[in-house]
């Protein structure tokens, strides 16, 4: 997992000051004992290329306006793993027969399909796990006639996230999709409405009460709408 790593020069100028070197000197020792460990950290794995910089409290600032009393913070991104992660759970959870919707996960940054590397995304984006299959809803939602593996993939997928990213926002919603991902054109238009649910026989549901056997036809589900697409969306608030 990424990690945040910082140093703050007031600490380091102590240790340096005692063995009477000059302010530019300790100084300049200091930037280089921080960017090797930044750089070791990066080349290890341990935290992403992707970071972002604070001295003095002064994003994107350079090393060399470090002040006495200040400090060199680094930010690393945790997007990318967490994205990657998420993908990984998004197809090993989903059902296989052609391979279709397994292959179908797609991730939109920016409303866009991201199709670099997943390591290349920005700093801070905002990341949205999709799949754009047609029956991508009836899948998680369980309204298949046949499921091989349980519903609610996405939200299982989310759960999963949050625990191995914990800090990470990680929310399941239902979003709109247009134009080409992949193999599929989105958005899908439902070609019949959906069945109609019968009323809980309990006292409880306002439909039973009007004498009812089933609830009233939801209008987002009638023919010719478009269909939502249930989606996992992940960012660090920490950036």
């Amino acid at each position: 997992m990424a990690r945040k790593s910082s140093v703050s020069f007031i600490e380091e100028m102590n240790r340096f000051v005692t063995e009477e070197l000059s302010v530019d000197k300790a100084r300049a020792l200091l930037i280089a004992d921080v960017t090797t460990e930044r750089d070791r950290l990066v080349a290890s794995g341990e935290a992403s290329r992707h970071w972002q910089r604070l001295v003095n409290d002064v994003p994107d600032a350079p090393e060399t306006t470090l002040r006495v009393g200040g400090s060199i913070v680094y930010n690393f991104g945790r997007i990318a793993e967490a994205a990657a992660y998420a993908l990984d759970q998004c197809r090993a959870r989903s059902p296989v027969s052609s391979g279709a919707y397994r292959d179908a996960w797609s991730v939109l940054v920016n409303d866009q399909v991201w199709t670099r590397d997943l390591e290349d995304l920005p700093f801070g984006a905002e990341v949205i796990i999709v799949n754009p299959a047609p029956y991508a809803r009836k899948i998680d939602t369980g309204a298949m006639t046949k499921m091989s593996v349980p519903a609610k993939i996405v939200e299982s997928v989310r759960q999963s996230v949050y625990r191995a990213y914990p800090g990470m926002t990680v929310w399941r919603r239902f979003i709109n999709l247009s134009g080409t991902i992949g193999a599929f054109h989105a958005p899908y238009l439902l070609k019949g409405g959906a069945a109609r649910r019968l009323a809980k026989l309990d006292m409880r549901s306002s439909a039973f009460r009007r004498g009812q056997k089933y609830l009233a036809r939801r209008k987002d589900l009638a023919a010719g709408q478009p269909v939502t697409y249930p989606a996992l969306i992940i960012s660090d608030p920490d950036h």
